[in-house]
This record gives structure tokens, C-alpha cells and sequence, in this order.
């Protein structure tokens, strides 16, 4: 508890460090002019992060032609770059994590996750990547490859816009429905024989064709005046008051010499910060505090998606490539670096 308020009390030091200087030092810096720079590489699109615990990644498949068995894949991430106005722009990147499968049955989940069938120690991801939307009379097929299993296929993915609102936080959320069907014998998922033999009713034991009804959920923080995080909102007002050089400054000053002061300026925190300076048109400012948590973080990949996001914005396709390789080396899955 005494380390609490010791860190607590240390907190509003800091607060009071960044946000209150003299008059004469306290003008508003203005925003740092972005050079004239390449067309931005994101031109026109957002980047919506797949909320996962409102979009189940399922599945089923035919048990011996009588009924079926459901699954899901818990672990999962993904992001879209969303176009509003032209939704053949989007783009997808979702990678799983295939230790994550569930039949809801620990007997056959040890089963399936093993040599025999998925493999999951020897492939422990499944990514896939999208290369066009089409629009349809009834909706949309996006085009992409799957990778999976070691396999490498070209799939279809039909899907319908359901729509887009603010929710009760002020971000963007927005949603789509979809039917994927897969052949697992496509992966290399075949199984004991045994498996696969035809039963009385013509049907082999475990079937052939994976459905996956899919129902997407993405989120975007909108920039906004004020934000929700009360600890992130401090800092954003402290670098509208004085600039991000001299809040990086106290910030290293005060790391050096008490870190635990600086517990409540999480990672998290930093980087939302820096996407908000980027889409509220100051990404030279974003970049300097995403340089800061890469600083501080150095084992992470988030910091680095936010310089290659900010380089991307700035049309600085050799700084985003680069940075958004660094991340991938950290984190395979990084799906914002990806896409």
C-alpha cells in the first residue's frame, strides 16, 4: 500500500512536471508541419483491430453424417483497413494461434491438436491475407490465401456489410457477417484411416467440409479532444501544452531516477497516445513518442507498429517497411504490421 501512494504521489509529480511550466516557457508549440511528403500509403483507410471477444472465430464439422461437431479457435487476431466510401479497397490480415482450438472436449481437443491432425506444435499459426474484395449483387467475396497447416490455397469468403456506429466510448465499430467452407483433406488434415472410412449411410466418419459462420466486430478510436483513459488523457494535454520533446524528456528524467513513478504511463497508454497524434494530422509528433516506447519497450512489437503506421501515413514507405519488419521479427502475429 505505502508503494502505492509513493507511486501515486509520484504520478501527479509528473502530471504537475508536464502541464504546468511558466507563463513565459507555457506557449502552445504548434504542430510540427509534415514535409511534402509522398501521398500517404493509407490514403482513404482506416485501421479497425478485430474486437475478438465480440467476433468468435467457429466451427463445425459432420460427425458420421448424423450430427456435427463444434469448435472455435480462442486465440486469435486481426485487423482491417477499412475503406467507408469503397469497401473493394479493404483489406483483411487474420492470424490464429492453433493451440487456442476447442471442441469443448479436453479427450478430443488432445486428439485433434495432435501429429495425427493438426499438428499444432509444428504449425502453430494459421494466417490468412486478403487480395480483393469483389462487390456481388447480394453483398461482397473477398479473395485471399489462406495458409495453414503448411498448405498454401487461394480461398473465397462471401460476406455482407451489416453497418457502422459510435459506440457508448466514441469509437468507430463496424460489422460484418460471413460464410467461409473449407475442405480439410485440402490442409493435409486427413487423420487415422478409420476416420475417413464410409459408414452405413454412405458417410465417413468425420466429414470432409469445414463451415465457419463468422460474425466480425471491429473497433477504431476515433481522435477526440478529450480521452477516455484518464492517465492517457493527462499526457495527451501535456504534449498539447509543451510538445513532445520536453514530456519525453521528464519522462526519461524521471525513469532514471524512480520508474515505479511511471507504472500508470503504460505501454498501452503511449502508443494510444501516438495513434491519436497521428489521425488528429500530427504523425512527425507521433513518431517521436512511438521512438519513445520502443525506447522503453524494446521486447515489443506495438511500439513499432505505430512508427510503421505513422511513417505509412506520411507516404514513407522505406521507414513503415522497415519498422513494420522489425515488429514481424519480434511478433510473427503482428497483424497491424502485416497488413
Amino acid at each position: 500500500m505505502r508503494a502505492f501512494r509513493l507511486s501515486a504521489v509520484l504520478l501527479m509529480v509528473f502530471a504537475a512536471v508536464v502541464t504546468t511550466v511558466p507563463l513565459a516557457l507555457a506557449k502552445t508549440p504548434k504542430a510540427a508541419p509534415a514535409p511534402p511528403a509522398a501521398k500517404s500509403l493509407l490514403e482513404g483507410l482506416e485501421l479497425f483491430q478485430v474486437d475478438t471477444a465480440h467476433s468468435p472465430l467457429e466451427f463445425s464439422i459432420a460427425w458420421m453424417g448424423l450430427s456435427k461437431v463444434h469448435g472455435a479457435f480462442a486465440d486469435y487476431s486481426a485487423t482491417i483497413a477499412l475503406d467507408r466510401s469503397d469497401l473493394t479497397r479493404s483489406t483483411v490480415t487474420l492470424v490464429i494461434r492453433t493451440k487456442s482450438l476447442t471442441t469443448f472436449n479436453d479427450f478430443r481437443d488432445k486428439d485433434l491438436k495432435g501429429a495425427d491432425w493438426f499438428d499444432v506444435e509444428k504449425f502453430p499459426t494459421a494466417v490468412f491475407t486478403s487480395r480483393e474484395v469483389v462487390k456481388q449483387s447480394d453483398g461482397y467475396v473477398m479473395r485471399g490465401s489462406l495458409a495453414f497447416h503448411g498448405v498454401t490455397k487461394d480461398i473465397e469468403i462471401p460476406f455482407t456489410f451489416i453497418g457502422r456506429l459510435k459506440d457508448l466510448n466514441g469509437a468507430d465499430r463496424t460489422g460484418f457477417e460471413a460464410h467461409a467452407v473449407l475442405n480439410r483433406k485440402d490442409y493435409g488434415i486427413v487423420g487415422p484411416a478409420r476416420y475417413n472410412a464410409l459408414l452405413e449411410l454412405g458417410k465417413a466418419m468425420v466429414g470432409d467440409e469445414v463451415e465457419l459462420p463468422l460474425t466480425i466486430e471491429g473497433s477504431h478510436q476515433a481522435p477526440r479532444d478529450t480521452m477516455t483513459d484518464r492517465a492517457a488523457d493527462s499526457l495527451w494535454r501535456a504534449i498539447m501544452a509543451r510538445g513532445v520533446a520536453p514530456v519525453a524528456k521528464d519522462y526519461r528524467a524521471l525513469r532514471a531516477t524512480t520508474p515505479d513513478s511511471l507504472m500508470p504511463v503504460s505501454e498501452g497508454r503511449l502508443n494510444n497516445v501516438g495513434y491519436q497524434l497521428v489521425d488528429r494530422g500530427r504523425p512527425l509528433e507521433g513518431i517521436e513518442l512511438f521512438k519513445l516506447a520502443v525506447e522503453t519497450f524494446p521486447q515489443s512489437a506495438f511500439g513499432l507498429g505505430g512508427l510503421a503506421y505513422a511513417y505509412a501515413t506520411l507516404g514513407d514507405r522505406e521507414n513503415a517497411t522497415a519498422n513494420a519488419e522489425r515488429a514481424l521479427a519480434i511478433n510473427p502475429g503482428a497483424t497491424r504490421s502485416l497488413e
